[in-house]
Protein backbone atom coordinates (compact mmCIF):
# COMPACT_ATOMS: atom_id res chain seq x y z
CA UNK A 1 0.00 0.00 0.00
CA UNK A 2 1.37 3.67 -0.98
CA UNK A 3 2.31 5.93 1.35
CA UNK A 4 -0.58 8.70 0.34
CA UNK A 5 -3.07 6.40 0.17
CA UNK A 6 -5.77 7.57 2.88
CA UNK A 7 -6.71 4.34 5.23
CA UNK A 8 -10.32 3.20 5.73
CA UNK A 9 -10.38 4.44 8.93
CA UNK A 10 -8.84 7.88 8.22
CA UNK A 11 -12.68 9.52 7.16
CA UNK A 12 -14.15 7.85 10.40
CA UNK A 13 -11.67 9.06 12.93
CA UNK A 14 -11.55 12.69 10.66
CA UNK A 15 -15.32 13.38 11.29
CA UNK A 16 -15.34 11.94 14.89
CA UNK A 17 -12.93 14.35 15.33
CA UNK A 18 -14.63 17.70 13.86
CA UNK A 19 -17.82 16.62 15.45
CA UNK A 20 -17.05 16.17 18.80
CA UNK A 21 -14.75 19.61 18.34
CA UNK A 22 -17.63 21.38 16.73
CA UNK A 23 -20.01 20.00 19.73
CA UNK A 24 -17.51 21.07 22.37
CA UNK A 25 -16.95 24.28 21.06
CA UNK A 26 -20.71 25.06 20.48
CA UNK A 27 -21.44 23.82 24.38
CA UNK A 28 -18.60 26.49 25.07
CA UNK A 29 -20.18 29.30 23.18
CA UNK A 30 -23.99 28.03 24.67
CA UNK A 31 -22.02 28.26 28.28
CA UNK A 32 -20.23 31.65 27.61
CA UNK A 33 -23.32 32.95 26.85
CA UNK A 34 -25.53 31.76 29.49
CA UNK A 35 -23.14 32.76 31.82
CA UNK A 36 -23.32 36.21 30.42
CA UNK A 37 -27.03 36.37 30.55
CA UNK A 38 -27.03 34.95 34.53
CA UNK A 39 -25.13 37.74 35.15
CA UNK A 40 -27.05 40.34 33.04
CA UNK A 41 -30.10 39.50 34.94
CA UNK A 42 -28.53 39.72 37.88
CA UNK A 43 -26.65 43.06 37.45
CA UNK A 44 -30.80 44.03 35.98
CA UNK A 45 -32.14 42.99 39.28
CA UNK A 46 -34.22 40.26 37.53
CA UNK A 47 -32.06 37.06 37.58
CA UNK A 48 -33.43 33.91 35.70
CA UNK A 49 -33.52 30.70 37.47
CA UNK A 50 -33.37 28.61 34.71
CA UNK A 51 -29.77 30.25 33.73
CA UNK A 52 -28.26 28.57 36.83
CA UNK A 53 -29.72 24.77 35.91
CA UNK A 54 -28.90 25.19 32.41
CA UNK A 55 -24.84 26.34 33.21
CA UNK A 56 -25.03 23.02 35.20
CA UNK A 57 -26.00 20.89 32.59
CA UNK A 58 -23.62 22.59 30.01
CA UNK A 59 -20.91 22.25 32.35
CA UNK A 60 -21.53 18.34 32.71
CA UNK A 61 -21.82 18.07 28.96
CA UNK A 62 -18.53 20.68 29.10
CA UNK A 63 -16.60 18.12 31.26
CA UNK A 64 -17.61 14.79 29.68
CA UNK A 65 -17.10 15.91 26.53
CA UNK A 66 -13.70 16.81 27.78
CA UNK A 67 -13.18 13.41 29.50
CA UNK A 68 -13.70 11.83 26.01
CA UNK A 69 -11.79 13.95 23.66
CA UNK A 70 -8.42 14.05 26.06
CA UNK A 71 -7.78 10.62 24.76
CA UNK A 72 -7.41 11.50 21.38
CA UNK A 73 -3.52 12.42 21.80
CA UNK A 74 -2.96 10.49 25.03
CA UNK A 75 -2.73 13.53 26.62
CA UNK A 76 -4.80 12.56 29.74
CA UNK A 77 -2.74 13.20 33.03
CA UNK A 78 -0.37 10.49 33.86
CA UNK A 79 3.12 10.14 35.10
CA UNK A 80 4.91 10.25 31.77
CA UNK A 81 7.99 11.93 33.23
CA UNK A 82 8.10 9.11 35.97
CA UNK A 83 7.78 6.26 33.32
CA UNK A 84 10.25 7.81 30.81
CA UNK A 85 12.84 7.68 33.52
CA UNK A 86 12.46 3.74 33.74
CA UNK A 87 13.79 0.94 31.80
CA UNK A 88 12.11 0.45 28.20
CA UNK A 89 10.54 -3.14 29.58
CA UNK A 90 8.93 -1.16 32.59
CA UNK A 91 7.86 1.99 29.54
CA UNK A 92 5.87 -0.85 27.58
CA UNK A 93 3.84 -2.47 30.65
CA UNK A 94 3.42 1.15 31.73
CA UNK A 95 1.97 1.85 28.59
CA UNK A 96 -0.12 -1.33 28.49
CA UNK A 97 -1.42 -0.74 31.67
CA UNK A 98 -2.72 2.87 30.65
CA UNK A 99 -4.52 1.30 27.97
CA UNK A 100 -6.19 -1.16 29.77
CA UNK A 101 -6.41 0.75 32.51
CA UNK A 102 -8.04 3.67 30.87
CA UNK A 103 -10.22 1.58 28.44
CA UNK A 104 -11.83 -0.52 31.51
CA UNK A 105 -12.79 2.71 33.09
CA UNK A 106 -14.24 4.00 30.08
CA UNK A 107 -16.19 0.58 29.57
CA UNK A 108 -17.75 1.02 33.26
CA UNK A 109 -18.33 4.58 32.29
CA UNK A 110 -20.34 3.49 29.19
CA UNK A 111 -22.14 0.15 30.82
CA UNK A 112 -23.01 2.49 34.16
CA UNK A 113 -23.97 5.74 31.95
CA UNK A 114 -26.49 3.41 30.13
CA UNK A 115 -27.68 2.20 33.51
CA UNK A 116 -28.23 5.43 34.37
CA UNK A 117 -30.22 7.13 32.07
CA UNK A 118 -32.41 3.93 31.34
CA UNK A 119 -32.91 4.77 35.39
CA UNK A 120 -33.61 7.95 34.26
CA UNK A 121 -36.47 7.55 31.36
CA UNK A 122 -37.85 4.82 33.19
CA UNK A 123 -38.68 7.15 36.05
CA UNK A 124 -39.23 9.76 33.76
CA UNK A 125 -37.19 12.46 35.28
CA UNK A 126 -36.85 16.07 34.87
CA UNK A 127 -35.37 18.61 36.07
CA UNK A 128 -37.00 21.30 38.45
CA UNK A 129 -36.68 24.53 36.85
CA UNK A 130 -35.89 24.23 32.57
CA UNK A 131 -38.14 20.42 32.89
CA UNK A 132 -36.67 19.17 30.68
CA UNK A 133 -35.96 15.13 30.40
CA UNK A 134 -32.85 14.60 32.95
CA UNK A 135 -31.53 11.70 30.41
CA UNK A 136 -30.10 14.48 28.17
CA UNK A 137 -27.84 15.37 30.85
CA UNK A 138 -27.29 11.42 31.69
CA UNK A 139 -26.15 10.61 28.36
CA UNK A 140 -23.39 12.26 28.22
CA UNK A 141 -21.58 9.79 30.68
CA UNK A 142 -22.01 6.98 28.32
CA UNK A 143 -21.11 9.00 25.14
CA UNK A 144 -18.24 10.14 26.77
CA UNK A 145 -16.81 6.90 27.59
CA UNK A 146 -17.58 5.73 23.90
CA UNK A 147 -16.00 8.81 22.78
CA UNK A 148 -12.48 8.13 24.95
CA UNK A 149 -12.07 4.63 23.89
CA UNK A 150 -12.82 5.88 20.02
CA UNK A 151 -10.02 8.21 20.93
CA UNK A 152 -7.53 5.88 22.73
CA UNK A 153 -7.94 3.69 19.34
CA UNK A 154 -7.10 6.47 17.28
CA UNK A 155 -4.14 7.42 19.59
CA UNK A 156 -2.91 3.76 19.14
CA UNK A 157 -2.91 4.00 15.27
CA UNK A 158 -1.74 7.51 15.18
CA UNK A 159 0.14 8.53 18.18
CA UNK A 160 2.07 5.23 19.13
CA UNK A 161 4.93 7.12 20.24
CA UNK A 162 2.50 9.08 22.60
CA UNK A 163 0.80 5.86 24.15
Amino acid sequence: MEENQIKPYSLFFNILNKASNFIAGLIAVALLVVVVMQIGGRWLGSPSPWTEEMTRYLFIWMIFIGVGLGFRKAESPRVTVFLNWMPSSIQKLGRWTYIVGSISFLLFMVIYGVHLVHQQVTLNETSSVLLIPVWLVGISVPISGVLGILNIIQSLIYHKNLI
